[in-house]
Formats: C-alpha cells, sequence, structure tokens
C-alpha cells in the first residue's frame, strides 16, 4: 500500500513538472514586455508602483538570469527584422562575459528602486537577499580579478549613504544597508577605469563595438578610421543639458527627440540606438561631438586612459567645462561603445 502510495506521489509530482513549461513569448513586443516587467528594479519604466517584488526580481541572481536566458532563447526562435536579429545576437553574447558578477549595474540605484515598492517597507526580505547576494557575488568575482572600477564603487557608495540618510528606510533593514556600506569601504577597486581592465573584457568591448557600429573592426583599425575624420574636427560646444545621472545614458538623452525604435536592452531603455542613430538629422557639431565621444571611449575602453587623460581629451575636442568632461567620461565608462551608433553616417 505504501509502495504504491509512494508511486502515486511521485507520478504526481513527475506530471505537476512536466505541464510546468516555460512560458512561451510569440512576439518582439511580448518578449520586451517581459523584459521590462524582470528588470523593474533596473529601469522602471512607468510611475506605478507594484504590490511586491519577487526573487526574479532580484538583479543577477540565479532566478533571474534562468528567466532572462528563456526570453532570449524565445527570442532567437522568432521572425525577426535584421535590426531585432542584431539585437538579440548582441545581448546572448553578453551572457558570456563578466556582466552578471557586477549585480548592481553602477549607473543605476538599484536599492533606491527596490525601496521604492510598497511592501519593501514592511517584508524588505528581499532587499536584505539582494544586498547579501551583491556582496557574496563581489567576493566572488575577486578570485577571478573582477572588480568594480573607482567610478562604480564611488557610485554604489553614494546611492548606500543615500539610503541611509532616509528617515523612512526602517531600521531593522537601515542596519543590513550600513552594514555593505562598511563592506564598500574596505572594497579596493581595480585600476583601469575600461574594459579592458577586466578578464575577456577585451573581448566583450569588441562585441559591442561590433553591434553598436553594424561593423566589425578591431579598435586600432576604428582608430585608424576615425583619425581621418578627426582632422577635420573643429572645436565645438555642447548644447545638451546633461543629466543629474547616468540612468538614462548620455546616448538615450542625445536621441530623446528622435523618433522611438523599440529595443529590449534596459541599457538602452528599450530603445534601438544604431537604428535611431542612422536616421537622425546630424549636424556638423553632432558629428564633432560623437567623433570625440568615439575616440575618448577606445581611449578609456582599449587603450586604457585615465579619468584626467579622458577629460583632457574631451576637453581638447569640445568647449566643454571640467564638470561636463566629467559626467561624458562617466558616461562612456558605464555604457561602452554606445557612441559607435552614429558610426555610420561619419564614415
Amino acid at each position: 500500500m505504501y509502495k504504491k502510495l509512494t508511486f502515486s506521489l511521485l507520478l504526481c509530482l513527475f506530471l505537476a513538472a512536466c505541464s510546468k513549461q516555460a512560458q512561451r513569448y510569440e512576439s518582439f513586443e511580448d518578449a520586451q514586455i517581459a523584459l521590462k516587467a524582470l528588470n523593474i528594479a533596473l529601469l522602471q519604466t512607468d510611475t506605478r508602483k507594484t504590490d511586491k517584488i519577487t526573487k526574479e526580481h532580484l538583479v543577477f541572481s540565479d532566478v533571474y538570469l534562468a528567466k532572462r536566458h528563456t526570453i532570449y532563447q524565445n527570442l532567437m526562435d522568432m521572425q525577426l527584422s535584421l535590426n531585432q536579429i542584431a539585437q538579440v545576437n548582441y545581448l546572448v553574447i553578453a551572457e558570456r562575459f563578466p556582466e552578471r558578477y557586477f549585480n548592481w549595474p553602477a549607473q543605476v540605484n538599484v536599492l533606491k528602486n527596490m525601496l521604492a515598492f510598497e511592501n519593501s517597507k514592511n517584508t524588505p526580505d528581499n532587499v536584505i537577499t539582494w544586498l547579501k547576494l551583491t556582496q557574496d557575488t563581489l567576493d566572488g568575482a575577486k578570485k577571478s580579478n573582477l572588480k568594480l572600477n573607482k567610478i562604480e564603487l564611488a557610485l554604489l557608495q553614494s546611492y548606500v549613504l543615500s539610503a541611509i540618510a532616509n528617515d523612512d528606510v526602517q531600521p531593522a533593514l537601515k542596519s543590513h544597508i550600513r552594514a555593505f556600506s562598511d563592506y564598500l569601504s574596505s572594497y579596493k577597486p581595480r585600476g583601469s577605469v575600461g574594459l579592458r581592465g577586466l578578464p575577456n573584457g577585451t573581448d566583450w568591448y569588441q562585441s559591442k563595438l561590433n553591434y553598436f557600429s553594424g561593423e566589425v573592426h578591431s579598435p586600432l583599425e576604428w582608430v585608424t578610421l576615425l583619425n581621418e575624420q578627426i582632422k577635420l574636427l573643429e572645436r565645438v560646444a555642447l548644447d545638451n543639458k546633461l543629466a543629474s545621472s547616468h540612468q538614462k545614458s548620455f546616448l538615450v538623452q542625445y536621441l530623446s527627440a528622435e523618433k522611438l525604435i523599440e529595443g529590449l536592452d534596459w541599457q538602452s531603455s528599450y530603445q534601438d540606438l544604431p537604428a535611431m542613430a542612422s536616421t537622425m538629422s546630424m549636424s556638423n557639431e553632432d558629428k564633432a561631438i560623437m567623433l570625440a565621444m568615439m575616440e575618448t571611449d577606445i581611449g578609456v575602453h582599449y587603450h586604457a586612459w585615465t579619468l584626467p587623460q579622458a577629460k583632457v581629451n574631451l576637453i581638447k575636442r569640445l568647449e566643454i567645462n571640467p564638470k561636463e568632461a566629467q559626467y561624458l567620461v562617466e558616461d562612456i565608462i558605464l555604457y561602452p561603445g554606445q557612441s559607435f551608433s552614429f558610426i555610420q553616417q561619419l564614415m
């Protein structure tokens, strides 16, 4: 009797597991909606609050990565446009690189986003779990010589200190945030601010150049091609008003007046930046700004320029002050390769 009962229970569990198949997404739009829902702690696409966050929303947790991978695989099985295929291939390739070892992307105040949800104040377990995951992941990454750079570290520290100063954060949660703040205070960042300072960082950077430019050239080949155009550069002013944070990249801000073309990457604010850049009517000033950005991008991420070197180069090329140069270099550090979205218009 007990054997039959055990067998029946096992059979039920097996059938339940078989029936619980991964969710399918039938279109590019469905997959984009799913990615937006998954990435609510990274980029909140509206002001609406949700009742709670779940384990799949814990950025770069195993559950999050598995869900994201499923969405990408669904996309690979769809009939997509060439631009959409390029986006999917870029995101799938990125899964192989070190991004997942830095589960707090420094351009985003993930902690603030998580605390914004209504239930976070009363049930902060997921926030605490995510902070512990972040610390454990950073510790594990050190063993493979994967470390934050000083810009990323400074941004994370500023977010944590802001949360500690927030009177709306309950004391029990604040103690965990203070502990994480102490951890960051003792963290030793890597020397290079560019991707080349990471294991496989050069390959990771190459994949970004390939996607945003739509062509395959090594960084040194790009330097040669850019230099031909930079010779013709005139020093121009930056008319764009820069944002106070890096939540949206400089390229996203620069293209804000252009017709929206939907994308899949939260780092591009779900916009297809190369497609949008290719249709923009560019002035000589626009071209000068983007050439200076591209030159500095390669300098930082391939030639391992320091922050001061990169700032000096931008000030030499553009009529900007040191504060504006600091912002642009930080943006290049946080969003490698995005300026190459304009390369087709410049060559």
